[in-house]
């Protein structure tokens, strides 16, 4: 075959690249090799093993692959495993997509990756309908569909838009800690007492009693139910926080006073079930309103949820019985022997103090059912949700009507501003930055600004959001911070880092992620958020390796 002119780019971040020029005598066999040695020695890839056409998403496996696919002027993606960055190109386009979808990006202080905005516009413009998408200023790419993303769509659920952690969402707790308790070298103590809270909690009847609630069970089985308690790696945590800054009126319903220490816990289903596998196989990844698997993958959407939302109470028992071990309450969460059973009463009562202490719980990884679009409020009821007050009080032109229709919101790395279990708008965020940025505490916003939040799909972002691949931060974090020690409190932060897996102490470094403030002011600009308050970390638990 003649020469060919190629462009390989890293599939992760394609604006990264590198032009090729394959010999004319290199064999169908060894141009593989070519490509993978471009990827090390000119993208810095350690170990690629994929490589796909891009845009049609082709993985080139055979040589008659390579014979089709390679001509000139191709750009090659190379991964490293992941899957494909981006929603394939069929040759006919799905009959309910929408070429024409409205892309919103609420970002202006905080910086976006070109990869992720243009993840964005190929999920809105191929996936079956799509009618709304919004880009949070926490964006960023993800490995086949962005994160810190919402797509709202009409008749159609789309489960990779959620991902494999349905449920995963954050939750803050009071405590009775005081500031002086926690200040300081007294922080260190604090993080002392946090041990042996990586292992499973109790036998699984207790667990099994944990997962009832008002809806029945939610048990996923032994096998999955036996990590119940626990917070996971990659960027779930756990801190306890001090409130510096607050604003919110005293008597209000939900309250953060100042100079309050609190827990805030990231954490979700643990990959309950593997319903998103279960659910997409090869190109199959939508599901149509009103077919049975639909239905079923809904009903496994929903019991993780509540497996996720009982996944952080129980996190937050078992920090409350080391940093609180007089409360009678918290007893169970602490480690016993595996031997009985706790009390069906003592488990209920545990899960009735921890509701109580409860400031908020939020879902950022779900799908949601709602009307749409969001309307305000009649004058007599302005306290009532957009959401379900409906279109009939928008004041109409001469022959308009008024239409109200339910669509699906799918969430993957973004924060609902209302609460679905009771359809009233949320009070408060937490907006984390980093584990030694603050975290900042947001009110949403509903306006004519917002559209009464159609602007940003009922969403805001839900934390700072990456600003560096993982595989980025490892590389140019450990060689940078090589002689200093990130767990201990630096650069005035205070915050004291549990952190027993060496790579994940620079892949969740501050310097991965982006600031928290910018992305903060991208959403007071937009007119979809207000800031109340910020918290400062004066411990962050990430994960501990301890024998189970």
């Amino acid at each position: 075959m003649p020469a060919t002119r190629v462009t390989v780019a890293l599939n992760a971040k394609q604006s990264q690249k590198a032009p090729l020029l394959i010999p004319a005598s290199t064999s169908l066999s060894s141009i593989q090799e070519v490509v993978f040695k471009t990827a090390k020695t000119k993208l810095r890839l350690k170990k690629p093993t994929r490589i796909f056409v891009g845009g049609s998403g082709q993985e080139l496996l055979s040589e008659e692959d390579w014979a089709r696919h390679v001509c000139d002027d191709i750009t090659l993606l190379v991964s490293a495993g992941e899957e494909f960055v981006g929603v394939r190109k069929e040759g006919k386009q799905h009959v309910d997509s929408n070429a024409e979808c409205p892309v919103y990006i609420l970002a202006q202080k905080a910086p976006v990756d070109e990869l992720s905005v243009t993840q964005v516009e190929t999920t809105a413009h191929t996936l079956p309908g799509i009618i709304h998408a919004v880009g949070q200023p926490d964006l960023h790419p993800g490995t086949k569909f962005p994160i810190g993303a919402v797509f709202v769509s009409r008749k159609w659920v789309h489960p990779p838009l959620i991902g494999s952690d349905i449920g995963c969402g954050m939750a803050w707790y009071h405590t009775k800690l005081s500031r002086s308790q926690v200040d300081g070298d007294k922080g260190k103590k604090i993080a002392e007492k946090l041990r042996g809270l990586e292992g499973s909690w109790r036998k699984q009847a207790d667990r099994e009693q944990w997962l009832l609630d008002r809806a029945g069970s939610c048990s996923a089985g032994e096998q999955w139910d036996s990590a119940l308690g626990t917070i996971g790696a990659g960027n779930h945590f756990a801190e306890i926080q001090v409130v510096e800054s607050s604003s919110i009126p005293p008597g209000s319903e939900v309250e953060l006073k100042q100079d309050e220490v609190i827990l805030l816990v990231h954490s979700g289903s643990r990959g309950y079930g593997s319903i998103l596998k279960k659910y997409t196989s090869g190109s199959h990844i939508s599901l149509e309103e009103g077919s049975q698997q639909m239905q079923e993958y809904m009903e496994e959407h929903d019991k993780a949820c509540r497996w996720a939302k009982a996944n952080r109470n129980l996190i937050a028992v078992r920090f409350l019985s080391c940093l609180e071990p007089g409360e009678e309450a918290w007893e169970l969460g602490r480690n016993t022997p595996q031997t009985g059973f706790c009390d069906a009463d003592a488990i209920s009562y545990a899960k009735s103090k921890i509701a109580e202490r409860q400031v908020v719980d939020i879902l950022h990884n779900n799908v949601q059912r709602v009307k749409w679009p969001p309307a305000p409020p009649p004058p007599s009821a302005a306290s009532m949700p957009a959401l379900e007050v409906g279109l009939s009080n928008v004041a109409l032109e001469p022959g308009e009507t008024a239409v109200v229709e339910h669509v699906y919101i799918h969430r993957k790395g973004a924060a609902p501003t209302y609460d679905p279990g009771t359809n009233l708008p949320l009070a408060l965020l937490p907006l984390p930055g980093s584990r030694a940025t603050p975290t900042i505490i947001l009110k949403p916003q509903f306006t004519v600004a917002s559209s009464w939040g159609l602007k940003n799909a009922l969403s805001l972002a839900h934390g700072a959001g990456r600003s560096m691949s993982r595989a980025k931060a490892l590389s140019s974090l450990s060689q940078k911070y090589r002689n200093q020690n990130l767990l201990e409190p630096g650069s005035g932060t205070g915050t004291w880092v549990i952190c027993d897996e060496k790579d994940l102490v620079f892949e969740e470094a501050p310097d991965a992620y982006k600031d928290v403030y910018a992305v903060s002011d991208d959403l007071v600009r937009e007119g979809v958020a207000e800031v109340v308050g910020w918290c400062q970390t004066r411990v962050s638990y990430k994960v501990r390796n301890e024998a189970r």
